[in-house]
């Protein structure tokens, strides 16, 4: 009976170990990479929407950030955003005299990005929400 006991742990032991050192599948992912290009926003919510217009996502200054070109449908805004994965927030910042801040992800084929968004152009703010699709 001891060693049939042994047995089982050693056999839970080896199959712990191998779970533990499996890779994680986000590890493989170039999140950059999957979040740059060109997208069709769609403002679902705020005082403009409905509207379609297309942004462009491209690298920031860093390996964790991106910039959205485009964003609240005037073409000079150029959003900073900080990547964890597939999420990424926008710490406050104003570019081409609008206050932007806010928070977005990405679905897991990088199909389709919800943003939510305050957006302030002196007027007021704007609570935002838009979804880009490719």
């Amino acid at each position: 009976m001891k060693g049939l006991l042994k047995l089982g742990l050693i056999a839970f032991a080896i199959q712990l170990l191998a779970v533990s050192c499996a890779e994680d599948e986000d590890d493989d992912i170039n999140f950059i990479g999957e979040y740059t290009g060109n997208w069709q926003c769609r403002e679902e919510t705020g005082l403009n929407a409905p509207q379609i217009y297309q942004v462009n996502i491209s690298r920031g200054a860093n390996d964790q950030q991106i910039v959205i070109n485009g964003l609240y449908n005037i073409s000079g805004t150029r959003v900073q955003a900080n990547l964890s994965g597939f999420s990424f927030s926008i710490p406050q910042q104003t570019t081409s005299g609008v206050s932007f801040s806010g928070s977005g992800n990405a679905d897991a084929e990088f199909q389709q990005i919800t943003i939510n968004f305050t957006a302030n152009d002196g007027t007021g703010n704007d609570q935002v929400k838009a979804v880009l699709t490719r």
